[in-house]
């Protein structure tokens, strides 16, 4: 009885902010991107196999995703701060987003 008790407690303590937070944020960061664009040439390529190109796809998201989780959880932030990860990244992101926008980076040139 003690294990369906444990249950309980565990659903009533879901924190659907963070939830919908990383939800939206994979979300939005995967749109577009080349494993998209991979899974759209696989659905075309076997149309009558949708649901199981959707599967592996879906598959694939959540086991890096769940890879990921335990890096961050069990390397990442046992040795590194909360906030030296939100300032390293927030850096990052502005870096690589300066030099995409000013075309320093990501400018290719295909010769064909």
């Amino acid at each position: 009885m003690r294990e369906g008790n444990d249950l309980k407690r565990f659903a009533g303590r879901i924190n659907w902010s963070l939830f919908l937070s990383a939800l939206g944020t994979v979300f939005i960061s995967e749109m577009g991107d080349k494993t998209q664009i991979t899974t759209m040439l696989l659905a075309g390529a076997k149309p009558l196999y949708v649901f199981w190109v959707a599967l592996g796809s879906a598959m694939a998201l959540i086991c890096t995703s769940f890879l990921e989780v335990i890096i961050g959880s069990q390397l990442i932030a046992r040795f590194i701060r909360p906030e030296t990860i939100k300032l390293v990244s927030g850096i990052a992101f502005i870096v690589l987003g300066s030099l995409l926008v000013t075309g320093i980076m990501g400018n290719v040139q295909l010769d064909l």
